[in-house]
């Protein structure tokens, strides 16, 4: 399926196709401005897991709560929007996503909306939700957190027999988890797509922790994984520092993509690692537009 969006007055345009978005500028001098309907959302619907990863920046456990109306809310939030305004995907999350009582049809309704729906995952799940991705979804993606290891690397297994498009969430931050990442990385590369490499944050469960930047970028190029890697936006400052040491295209975090958390009356981020929401009561019947924005 090929789709493609085009917002002049933000300089943007964009093919999707199979997955990967090609973007290009109406105006080749000017840089691509933030949209305001973005390409990509993040979409949170639960606080539930049960996985107890310390250093969890959503601060996630098993007394999390299911977000409730999730189809409903969905269809109000993305229902109206034309087709060019639609975001080509979403990335389903939480919490643990796969755990939602109602998550077969939250992939469903994005699905029959024409935006294709993603989610990412610890691999604690059943053996249903291989079978729900392969009917709506475009790809997984992975958390390689080492005391789950059992579960997220059987979720690889059983994805890529499946044919899944996969990738996996590497957490970096010391000498350790590089070497971490290196060892995957030589046990897996041919059965995903691309290693995600995510900084370590301060923030939920999170410390503070030194990310061992340079030791990153030598091992990379010792293991030759460089076409393989995908960086989180929040590691566009690092990117900039040396913008030539990796072939890929740096934008400005969170102007293509917003955070939408499915919670009571709904809230949207710049992005999962904000604190100060941009809009809320998008699902309040109350407000006008059914959004409140903050200025």
């Amino acid at each position: 399926m090929v789709k493609t969006r085009s917002f002049p007055k933000y300089n943007y345009r964009a093919v999707w196709c199979n997955g990967k978005t090609l973007r290009f500028q109406h105006d080749d001098s000017k840089p691509i401005l933030e949209l305001e309907y973005p390409e990509f959302y993040d979409v949170k619907i639960t606080d539930y897991c049960k996985g107890g990863c310390p250093w969890c920046y959503q601060d996630s456990t098993k007394r999390g709560l299911h977000y409730e109306n999730c189809v409903e809310k969905i269809n109000q939030f993305f229902g109206p929007m034309t087709a060019n305004q639609r975001p080509f995907q979403v990335a389903i999350g939480g919490g643990e996503p796969t755990s939602h009582p109602d998550f077969e049809n939250i992939l469903k309704a994005f699905h029959d909306l024409g935006i294709c729906p993603n989610f990412t995952t610890n691999g604690m799940f059943g053996e249903e939700v291989y079978q729900w991705a392969s009917d709506y979804c475009g790809g997984v993606a992975i958390s390689t957190h080492p005391q789950l290891d059992k579960h997220w690397k059987k979720a690889v297994t059983g994805f890529y027999y499946d044919d899944m498009v996969t990738n996996l969430h590497i957490i970096i931050s010391d000498k350790e988890s590089v070497n971490r990442f290196r060892s995957i990385y030589e046990g897996y590369h041919d059965l995903v797509s691309y290693f995600v490499f995510l900084p370590h944050m301060a923030m939920g469960r999170g410390k503070e922790k030194v990310i061992e930047w340079d030791y990153l970028c030598e091992t990379l190029k010792a293991v030759g994984a460089s076409k393989s890697i995908a960086f989180g936006a929040n590691f566009y400052p690092y990117l900039l520092k040396t913008p030539d040491r990796f072939k890929m295209s740096i934008y400005e975090p969170e102007i293509l993509s917003k955070y939408l958390v499915l919670e009571d009356d709904g809230s949207i981020y710049k992005s999962s690692f904000s604190h100060q929401p941009i809009q809320t009561g998008i699902f309040d019947e109350h407000t006008s537009k059914s959004t409140t924005c903050i200025t």
